[in-house]
């Protein structure tokens, strides 16, 4: 009897003894092993074994429109992948500003601006002067996150400013009475955690926080639950 030709109980019962290397391998036997192979049923106790691949240990999926096959590869190219080490840019003094890329747009944080670098992948270089600066804050940025239409930062004066990608226009949000550390947006909300040991929930629509949630010490780290609506 071929293993395509066993019942799909028992097929996953045999699939659970492998590992991540084995499934791979067995995938491109055929079509209708790669079809099988690839569901997320089989990944599943696999990914388990790996950080950042959205399982739970509950067994609930935080990203079920992503197959599980790619979250673990991508997880275990971060464990065990080689890089390669290239100099984009370079300053003067030293210092670690926060970053984010955008598709070709590296975007970083100098002292209380935010540059706009775009870079060219194929060359692996990045253009030495920005093609637009958002500014606002009147100390060091601290932190900034990213979306379609908002770039939103934080800064060591207390405020959050949210800047419009696309017209540029920009509104400050004070609240915090000393240097927020961290910050996290998704859709019309905005957290901020701060050194004054409040956490801050705000709207981008909100001149003044919604809702103030005081801690015994310094908030290092916020983040909005993705899978929470």
């Amino acid at each position: 009897m071929l293993l395509s030709q066993l019942p799909e109980d028992v097929l996953y019962h045999i699939l659970a003894y492998l590992d991540h290397v084995s499934l791979s391998r067995l995938s491109q036997v055929c079509k209708s092993t790669y079809s099988f192979v690839n569901r997320d049923n089989v990944w599943k106790n696999v990914a388990k074994e790996f950080l950042n691949t959205g399982i739970r240990r509950d067994g609930s999926d935080l990203y079920p429109k992503i197959p599980l096959k790619e979250r673990v590869r991508t997880a275990q190219n971060w464990s065990n992948g080689l890089c390669t080490k290239d100099i984009l840019i370079r300053w003067r003094k030293n210092l670690l500003p926060w970053l984010q890329i955008d598709g070709n747009i590296l975007f970083l944080s100098q002292a209380a601006e935010i540059r706009a670098h775009r870079v060219h992948q194929n060359a692996k270089k990045i253009l030495s002067q920005p093609f637009q600066i958002y500014s606002g804050h009147n100390g060091d940025v601290c932190r900034f996150v990213l979306n379609n239409s908002y770039l939103i930062s934080s800064g060591s004066d207390g405020t959050i400013v949210v800047h419009s990608r696309r017209s540029g226009a920009q509104t400050k949000l004070p609240g915090h009475s000393q240097e927020i550390n961290c910050l996290d947006s998704r859709d019309e909300i905005i957290i901020s955690g701060s050194r004054d040991t409040t956490v801050k929930v705000w709207t981008l629509t909100s001149s003044s926080s919604r809702k103030t949630i005081s801690t015994f010490d310094r908030v290092w780290s916020v983040a909005i639950d993705p899978s929470v609506r």
